[in-house]
């Protein structure tokens, strides 16, 4: 090929590559970006093509939607108005009882305040009472405070009560004893009255019967006879008290229980001072007759010792 320098497609291809204003390069990059280009277009009609349909569907939709929500809202209106029509018959039968509550109210309030005046003097009143009450409270404490001291005074009073009735059980029981011995001693006295009588009647007889005696011996010693002492009989010792005294005869406490016999001698004393002497003449079971033998002063008396042994 005339005096040139062969052509290396790999050479070419370099230097087409390294050379940015060369025309075949500008022809590619031109054809790359138509390619895009036509991509992005075809893209966006079919983006634009479903746009479309949707838009168109929903259009259907809408009209329909409107065509129920219109016949919704002739349902709805003429509900309304039915239900417009019974709320105001409502309304005018609730203005009525309004106006009537209203009256009524102004009523209540007319006597809402009469019981409010009533409640301020039931309050006064209230006040009242429970002033009366307190008083009333503090009587009853001072109430209670004395009938606990009554409650105690009447405790203290039953313990005496029954120390008392004690008391008069007691003296009960010791009067009747005092009645008997009383008895006793009335029927003891009566015994000893019917004995002192006997034995005054024994003494007469005996004093009688002494003074023959006493003839007889005088009469026996003028003759010249010596007679041995009779009459006299030792007694053992023997304490006893001089419990009576009457016409010459002298009772003594002591009798056959105490040993004594007919014959024994009595000293008689008034403390350690001699009185007299007296013989026994008649003896019971617990008491005995005695004469007098001798006495000295104002005489032989109630309450005298009487013993068989002479006092030292």
């Amino acid at each position: 090929m005339g005096g040139g320098i062969p052509a290396d497609p790999a050479v070419i291809s370099e230097q087409f590559r390294d050379s940015k204003d060369h025309p075949e390069r500008k022809e590619l990059e031109m054809s790359g970006l138509a390619k895009f280009f036509v991509v992005i277009n075809l893209i966006l009609a079919l983006f634009f093509f479903a746009v479309s349909a949707t838009l168109f569907q929903s259009q259907k939709d809408w009209k329909g939607a409107a065509e129920n929500a219109q016949q919704a809202h002739e349902e709805t209106l003429s509900k309304a108005k039915t239900m417009k029509s019974s709320l105001q018959g409502e309304i005018d039968s609730k203005s009525r009882d309004n106006v009537s509550l209203k009256s009524e109210a102004e009523q209540l309030g007319t006597k809402v305040t009469a019981l409010q005046n009533d409640n301020g003097d039931l309050r006064k009143d209230t006040a009242r009472l429970e002033t009366k009450i307190d008083d009333l409270d503090s009587r009853i404490a001072q109430k209670d405070d004395h009938i606990q001291d009554k409650d105690s005074n009447i405790a203290r009073l039953e313990e005496e009560i029954t120390r008392l009735s004690s008391e008069i059980d007691s003296a009960g029981e010791a009067k009747k004893l005092a009645e008997r011995l009383r008895n006793r001693a009335l029927l003891d006295k009566e015994q000893l009255a019917q004995q002192t009588e006997a034995l005054n009647k024994e003494l007469t007889a005996l004093k009688q019967d002494y003074d023959d005696q006493q003839l007889l011996i005088s009469r026996i010693v003028d003759s010249g006879v010596r007679l041995p002492d009779i009459g006299v009989t030792t007694a053992p010792p023997i304490d006893g008290m001089v419990v009576g005294v009457q016409e010459g005869v002298v009772v003594l406490s002591v009798g056959k229980d105490d040993n004594v016999e007919i014959g024994y001698e009595f000293t008689i004393y008034d403390g350690d001072r001699f009185i007299g002497k007296v013989q026994v003449t008649k003896v019971l079971d617990d008491m005995s007759g005695c004469t007098i033998l001798f006495q000295e002063g104002s005489g032989i008396r109630e309450g005298h010792k009487a013993s068989t042994r002479l006092s030292g």
